[in-house]
């Protein structure tokens, strides 16, 4: 069996609350000392720039809002795509979505989301290139917020799915919001033969169709991460949305193109990697 290589990248950002996550006691390091010990080679790159700034461009009040409807228009799509039927929650839910599109229609027009946003973005693409360059099997993109109580305990877990028969094309390794309320539970059944190797209590899930949670903690192959970024640039950078949105997008074109089929997404129940920032919002409700 070929030696298992791992592409460790962290989103970061000069101002981020979560700037020690950077450093040695960081979740991207401690992955990598945790894989070391057992052997797994890996290479770890941290980003801490603000890309926009670094290749700015004018941003306007009609991108800004064209921005939120699109977002609206792919909540619709995938919807459908996951393969609700059209319940009047639902329809309810989309309605609300437009008129406070309308009634926000001032706040919406601010650019600064899209700065944002497009940091984000940028990031996360820059990881993905670096992952493919690197030549390594698998990739852990994390975002700064994400956290591990057991890194030794994640990466034993990570490399048992790595190596294992079937191998998805990408797992979700937090569960930053419940299976049930993102609508995929129908969908979902354990894997068979495949428990986790780490030491907390999980079931390792495959779907019949790519979902995501969120972007916080997802392992990628990178032959699916070139596959993904071929996509990306098959398309218009334009309207900007959030990067969780911007793979959905890009999952259901590969969907739709046979890329990626039944079972090649797994989900790790609940997710062993928290985002510190989904914890502490809810703590402030």
């Amino acid at each position: 069996m070929e030696a298992l290589s791992v592409f460790i990248g962290l989103v970061s950002h000069p101002k981020s609350a979560f700037a020690p996550s950077r450093g040695s006691g960081g979740l991207s390091a401690q992955l990598a000392v945790a894989l070391d010990h057992i052997g797994i080679k890996s290479v770890t790159k941290v980003n801490n720039v603000n890309f926009f700034d670094d290749n700015e461009f004018p941003l306007t009040a009609k991108m800004a809002r064209e921005s939120v409807r699109q977002e609206i228009r792919l909540e619709s799509e995938w919807f459908h795509f996951l393969k609700k039927s059209e319940g009047l929650a639902h329809s309810i839910r989309m309605v609300g979505r437009h008129t406070r599109y309308l009634l926000d229609w001032r706040a919406n027009s601010k650019t600064q989301e899209l700065r944002r946003l497009l940091n984000i973005e940028y990031s996360h693409v820059d990881l993905y290139r670096a992952a493919v360059a690197s030549g390594s099997q698998w990739a852990v993109i994390l975002e700064d917020d994400a956290h591990s109580t057991d890194p030794a305990g994640l990466a034993r877990g990570l490399v048992q799915l790595m190596h294992g028969p079937g191998l998805p094309k990408y797992i979700n390794l937090t569960t930053s919001f419940s299976l049930s309320k993102i609508g995929i539970e129908p969908l979902l059944s354990v894997v068979p033969d495949v428990e986790w190797a780490g030491s907390e209590q999980c079931r390792v899930l495959r779907s019949e169709r790519p979902a995501t949670n969120t972007v916080c903690a997802i392992a990628f192959t990178c032959d699916f991460l070139d596959l993904v970024l071929a996509d990306f640039d098959t398309y218009a950078n334009e309207p900007v949305v959030p990067i969780d949105w911007k793979i959905n997008a890009s999952l259901m074109r590969l969907w739709d193109q046979g890329v990626i089929g039944p079972d090649d997404c797994w989900f790790v129940d609940p997710g062993p990697v928290a985002q510190l920032s989904m914890i502490q919002n809810r703590a402030h409700k």
